[in-house]
């Protein structure tokens, strides 16, 4: 890579690792804190369904925006818009307002994930493109370690409102990496013609395959968010609290870390056929194992196990997508990509919540598992070598 480039990933980076914190010191408490006010699984899966349909409608516009503008205009106003709607959580007092604040933030976060996956594409070189990519993301993910941590440990500390916060403040600190930030890549004519051409091109089993993946892989995520600390909290076999969920979180945001030094290797390696399916497999079962385990440490050495394969999961998804996308429309295609994780998140978030009020905790989890182990099956047959 030349320089500029370079030196533009390290910001970048540093970028994705306040971003990660902020994530991270949220998100065992988000679900938690929602379900504290007294509304049901199924009410807090129809508040995600209101964060996705965010992204939905987003997305795509912000894909295409980041062909034609500048990608760090757009980063700059996602931080500072989704700082402000944090900060509001602390003042909603009713469930109309959870849906507006799970709608606004997934939408102005849309110009944040659409344009630093398009910038980093942009960015890294075509040699040992995995290794490359598996390196920025162990990097830039080492802000998630510590955030959940820290966000369990404040809320049992102090109160639910202190994540929120810390989530706002460290948000305008991370303006100072991305004004440093120098724009890659050419902006693209406004043509339809050229558009259309490029799309078409897209559409065939290669990237469609990619997409309905993608599409079945977002059941975990959603669960992952809205439902897992709820089902940790709450079952029998761990009635674990905020701090030990704020643990465990951050030890699958370590392992996906360390993992991610060699698992770019790896995927350049053996491919990325080979890593998304047997990372979507081992995903679903280790699911199915946390109904059976009891105990904190065996939760824990379980999350260990989740990190690394989540980490292959999304690295070897978008390495895949990276090496068949089209240059000059990094924005468009992550935005198609992203379009479909959002097709699959309307569905799932309801789904999940009403099976785990209309049956058990456990059938949630041994649903997600099946669509995963599903998705490994299909991704044999969807995905080229």
């Amino acid at each position: 890579m030349n320089n500029r480039k370079t030196d533009s990933l390290k910001l970048l980076t540093i970028v994705q690792i306040t971003h990660s914190f902020r994530s991270g010191v949220i998100s065992p408490i988000l679900a938690l804190f929602i379900r504290k006010q007294g509304y049901s699984v199924t009410q807090i899966g129809f508040i995600g369904t209101a964060w996705i349909l965010g992204y939905l409608i987003f997305e795509p516009i912000a894909g295409v925006v980041a062909d034609r503008l500048n990608k760090k205009y757009m980063i700059i106003f996602s931080i500072v818009t989704s700082s402000v709607i944090y900060a509001s959580y602390t003042l909603a007092s009713n469930i109309f307002h959870f849906y507006f604040l799970a709608f606004a933030r997934s939408s102005v976060i849309s110009a944040y994930t659409i344009s630093n996956k398009a910038m980093v594409a942009e960015i890294l070189p075509t040699s040992r493109r995995g290794q490359t990519y598996g390196r920025y993301m162990s990097v830039a993910s080492i802000g998630g370690i510590l955030g959940p941590i820290l966000g369990g440990y404040l809320t049992n500390l102090f109160s639910y409102t202190v994540p929120f916060y810390i989530y706002a403040g460290v948000g305008i600190i991370s303006l100072i990496a991305v004004l440093y930030m120098k724009r890659e890549g050419e902006q693209t004519e406004i043509s339809l013609t050229t558009d259309s051409i490029k799309i078409r091109d897209l559409v065939n089993k290669t990237f469609l395959g990619i997409l309905i993946i993608r599409m079945l892989y977002i059941f975990n995520l959603i669960f992952r968010q809205d439902t897992l600390p709820i089902f940790l909290n709450e079952s029998t076999n761990f009635n674990v609290s905020e701090t030990e969920i704020g643990i465990y979180m951050g030890i699958v945001r370590f392992s996906t870390s360390l993992s991610q030094l060699f698992l770019g290797t790896l995927t350049d390696r053996i491919g990325s056929k080979k890593m998304v399916v047997s990372s979507l497999f081992l995903i679903g079962t280790t699911n199915v194992i946390m109904i059976y385990v009891t105990g904190t440490y065996p939760l824990y050495s379980l999350g260990f196990i989740q990190g690394i394969s989540i980490a292959a999961a999304n690295l070897s998804m978008m390495i895949y997508l990276i090496s068949i996308m089209p240059k000059g429309k990094t924005g468009m295609v992550m935005g198609i990509y992203s379009e479909f994780e959002n097709v699959g998140g309307l569905f799932s978030s309801p789904m999940i919540g009403m099976i785990y009020d209309s049956f058990n905790p456990s059938a949630s989890v041994l649903f997600v598992s099946s669509i995963l182990i599903f998705n490994s099956i299909l991704s044999i047959f969807l995905l080229s070598s």
